[in-house]
């Protein structure tokens, strides 16, 4: 059996079961790669794939089965790639940092800058997504991490640490009625419009459901991507928003003033996410640390290597 046949097998899966883009992920030729499945299968005197015409539709209940352990190989595969490879380079290498834009822009960006220059040959690439396309990167292993709001579900091959808790503020532009208002409710939140993520977003989401909770029908006046988004057209006066406190300085954003809001919504919870078992480089362990003293080594390793 080798490696290159349980790539060939997981790449098949990943790429939903279309051979043509699992070639291009392989770098292989499709008869190459069916090759490689067809010779899985004989050693292992099994049909792991279910075919019809030509065609691959699914995974076999003993694909199913060889699928985990082929995933499992491959990692134990990569952590021995990388520990040898930190006895010869320690210095250089790569932390692929999967995030969104708000936590690239107000959370990584000091940390970011200080591990640079302490580590200058280590390369730190950003991704941006989505909560759940971070996991997704992380669990594909096309990120060495994650930093991100907790998404409302994760895949099991990843755990999420947290790290971060931060009071939710209502944003207003300057002047506006709620900011002399003695006491702030839902009901007079929703009296004006309301600037928040995309509903579709687990935050945007999360917001919309407060208010529907308490039977309240909200004006959204625009649904954004990200927080500077978010701000610029709160400034602008199209509406009020709800925002983590730390996209928000007062030198930074003249135009804007905030309001405790802690008695009608929860704080947001950031975490870095990381794959199971997977082998972490001494500076990235140095990079987590840095980051939050929370996200020591210790707490860290033993989470990533907890039992299910």
């Amino acid at each position: 059996m080798k490696l290159r046949q349980l790539q060939c097998l997981c790449a098949v899966v990943d790429a939903g079961f279309n051979i043509s883009r699992a070639s291009e992920i392989l770098n292989a030729t499709q008869p190459a790669v069916g090759k490689q499945l067809r010779q899985l299968e004989e050693e292992l005197d099994a049909d792991l794939l279910v075919r019809q015409g030509g065609r691959l539709l699914g995974l076999t209940e003993a694909g199913e089965h060889a699928l985990v352990w082929a995933r499992q190989s491959l990692l134990c595969a990569e952590n021995l790639r990388s520990a040898v490879q930190q006895t010869r380079d320690e210095a250089g290498g790569t932390i692929e940092l999967a995030t969104s834009h708000t936590h690239a822009r107000y959370i990584l960006l000091p940390s970011i800058l200080a591990f640079s220059r302490r580590f200058p040959q280590v390369r730190i690439a950003l991704q941006q997504g989505q909560p759940e396309q971070v996991a997704t990167l992380v669990r594909d292993g096309k990120a060495t991490m994650g930093v991100i709001h907790v998404p409302p579900e994760l895949p099991k091959e990843v755990v999420a640490v947290p790290f971060l808790s931060t009071r939710q503020v209502l944003a207003l532009p300057a002047g506006h009625p709620l900011a002399d208002e003695e006491t702030l409710t839902l009901e007079k939140l929703a009296a004006y419009p309301l600037i928040i993520q995309s509903p579709a977003r687990p935050q945007g989401a999360r917001i919309l459901r407060i208010f529907q909770q308490a039977g309240l029908q909200v004006n959204l006046s625009v649904q954004a991507l990200d927080a500077d988004v978010m701000k610029a057209y709160v400034a602008a006066g199209l509406g009020i928003s709800i925002i983590p406190d730390f996209i928000y300085t007062a030198d930074q954003d003249p135009g804007l003033r905030t309001r405790e809001i802690d008695h009608l919504f929860p704080p947001v919870v950031s975490a870095v996410l990381l794959r199971r078992r997977t082998f972490l480089r001494q500076y990235v362990y140095i990079f987590l640390e840095q980051l939050n003293s929370q996200l020591g080594r210790e707490r860290v390793e033993g989470l990533i290597f907890e039992e299910q």
